[in-house]
């Protein structure tokens, strides 16, 4: 049996029915029914009925339209007819007037046969539109009606010989058909001659009419919906079966018997079509898939915010880096790519690129809470030569733009840092070679100049080299465990002297067998850049702490440290503790907080100078914490104090 079994709706079976029997006896083939289930009775009722309810939806507009167009057509062609009569009849009372003498009393009873003898009401005015006679109206009578002069009629015979109107009239609730000629006969002046006739006879033609044609609406109504009725059974049965077959089609069951409706020609063309299109869906839709198991697959570990848009420039989809990127939570298909980005440049350049097909580039500048620089990239997705979208990129380049301004400033820096102690000893140079070496008081001062600024150049390229090193990782770290207090101790050693010029207390308050781990030698010199500052900061009598504590009582939590080693804050409290240098100095505005650690930055410029800073102390002081992945951290107030930080882990 080559038939389809249309996912259990449509069954087909062998069996027994009555009128079949003798033909089985006679070896002929059982016959063969459709066994129908309930589902598809209805669906088929439901077909059927719309089917019927289309065909007498076409046949009642139809009707409708014929009984329109039908009403028209006749009542314009009475209107006509009687028009034509009534100009006819108006020449003949015409010439029947100009026959009488030229007076009203004359007129009078001449224009009441008028109407009489025609069955119309006969009006005869003057020129101004008064009434001089009229067919219905008593002589007396005559000052009390209006003036005609402004009805169309009266105004077209006037103007052009005759003129005719079709009016409503209220008081005789009916419509009137009014015919005017003039009648220059008379006497002097204009005189017009109006004939009214009521249209009391169209209505009962319009019924008359109305009747045949609902009549003959009503049969054919019914012979129509006789043949939609038989002609929907006929063709219901193969509509179903391809019904059916595209349900599963449009519900992924993909693999199921050849589809073979009816016997024609045309219905085994469709069948062998839908079975085509079967296979081609789903050949696409393992493409399709495969393809897009590759894309989720590489997406999610791209770092830049990529974006699709279709050709209207809706967006498609987004990665995960967008979404985060842009604060996405919702869904983002079919929405515009302005109402997530909320740049209009970079809605403009998708728009342009879905318009001409070409790359476009634009540099984005997006502030949220920081500011980030990205080089976005809008290239067009092309399918058989067509622009079937777009595909836009969003790199970051934040930290290539904050690299690019550090390297300026450290060019810019390093330059003026050289420029002033080069500019003082080529001076002093200059001048002892003038003759100032003749005298021993002024050479000796040039000379300990040249010195000083010497040793300020010495200094200055090591905290550069250093800073080199540390930052390109050139640097092998050696780490270590070692006591907390040896290293303080060996630090504090080299800086009492400077205290002492100043008469500067330092008091040491750290745990004892605290053990870290660490570069010993990196952690020192961050330590003593650390006391050297609190040195030169602090006025003279000050004082200066350097002690430890846990690292929970830190209030400035490094939480990104955290989140990049996978450690929550329990693990990371008990594993690391605070090394703090604490002093009674002037203290760091809140506004240079962010920036103290840049390299050459100085809170006070001259004042650093004087004291023989590089302004690159605390800059290296960031970079070996940063190496060692820890932080260094700040608490000021202005007046009263700071407090320097470096967190290490704990042994």
């Amino acid at each position: 049996m080559n038939t389809v079994v249309m996912g259990a709706r449509l069954i087909r079976t062998s069996g027994g029915c009555a009128r079949n029997s003798a033909k089985r006896a006679n070896g002929s083939k059982p016959c063969e029914a459709w066994v129908i289930d309930s589902a598809e009775r209805e669906y088929r009722m439901r077909l059927h009925w719309k089917w019927m309810l289309a065909c007498l939806s076409v046949l009642v507009l139809v009707l409708a339209s014929a009984h329109l167009y039908l009403d028209h057509v006749i009542r314009d062609f009475w209107v006509h007819h009687l028009e034509q009569r009534l100009l006819r009849e108006v020449r003949f009372a015409r010439v029947h007037i100009s026959e009488v003498a030229n007076t009203d009393e004359g007129l009078v009873p001449l224009v009441d046969e008028v109407g009489v003898r025609l069955g119309v009401r006969a009006t005869l005015l003057n020129g101004q539109g008064r009434v001089l006679a009229d067919s219905e109206t008593d002589p007396s009578d005559l000052s009390a009606l209006e003036n005609h002069a402004d009805h169309p009629e009266i105004s077209a015979a006037l103007q052009q010989g005759r003129g005719s109107s079709l009016r409503y009239s209220k008081a005789q609730d009916i419509e009137i058909l009014y015919v005017a000629t003039t009648v220059p006969e008379i006497g002097d002046g204009d005189f017009v001659l109006r004939l009214a006739l009521p249209l009391r006879d169209m209505g009962h033609i319009e019924q008359l009419i109305a009747r045949a044609i609902w009549m003959t609406s009503i049969l054919g109504l019914c012979l129509a919906l006789l043949l939609a009725y038989a002609t929907s059974r006929y063709i219901s049965r193969p509509i179903l079966d391809a019904i059916w077959f595209v349900k599963n089609i449009a519900s992924g069951r993909l693999k199921h018997p050849t589809l073979r409706i009816g016997s024609t020609r045309e219905l085994r063309d469709l069948g062998t079509a839908l079975d085509d299109m079967r296979r081609q869906v789903q050949a696409k839709i393992g493409q399709i898939t495969l393809e897009k198991s590759r894309l989720e697959a590489v997406l999610p570990s791209i770092t830049e915010a990529i974006l699709v848009t279709d050709q209207r420039g809706r967006i498609l989809m987004g990665n995960q880096t967008f979404e985060k990127l842009f604060g996405v939570s919702d869904a983002i298909e079919g929405r515009m790519p302005i109402e997530l980005v909320r740049h209009r440049d970079v809605q403009d350049a998708i728009e342009q690129t879905l318009s001409t097909g070409q790359v476009a580039f634009l540099d984005l500048t997006r502030s949220d809470g920081r500011e980030r620089h990205f080089d976005v990239q809008i290239a067009p997705i092309l399918q058989d030569d067509h622009i079937a979208g777009s595909v836009t990129i969003f790199y970051d380049i934040t930290e290539l733009r904050r690299l690019e301004r550090i390297r300026k400033d450290f060019v810019a820096n390093v330059s003026h840092e050289l420029r002033t102690p080069l500019t003082t000893i080529k001076g002093c140079a200059a001048t002892l070679a003038d003759g100032a070496l003749d005298n021993r008081e002024a050479s000796q001062r040039f000379v300990q100049m040249i010195n000083t600024h010497a040793d300020r150049l010495h200094n200055l390229v090591e905290d550069i080299l250093d800073l080199s090193r540390i930052e390109s990782g050139a640097l092998p770290l050696e780490i270590d465990v070692y006591p907390v207090q040896e290293i303080v101790n060996s630090v504090v050693g080299q800086i009492r002297p400077l205290a002492k010029e100043k008469n500067l207390a330092i008091e040491i308050n750290t745990k004892e067998n605290v053990q870290v781990q660490c570069d010993r030698k990196l952690i020192e010199q961050a330590l003593l850049n650390l006391l050297d500052n609190a040195v030169k900061y602090t006025p003279e009598g000050g004082k200066i702490w350097i002690q430890t504590r846990d690292f929970k009582r830190v209030k400035n939590v490094d939480e990104d440290r955290r989140n990049r080693h996978g450690e929550n804050a329990t693990q990371t409290r008990k594993r690391r503790i605070a090394l703090e240098v604490k002093d009674t100095g002037i203290g760091v505005p809140l506004s240079d907080m962010d920036r103290i650690f840049e390299r050459f930055y100085r809170v006070d410029k001259g004042r650093s100078r004087a004291m023989g800073g590089t302004g690159l102390g605390l800059s290296i002081v960031r970079h070996i914490m940063d190496a060692h992945g820890e932080r260094v951290y700040v608490e000021s107030e202005q007046g009263k104090g700071s407090t320097f930080g470096l967190t290490l882990p704990r042994k």
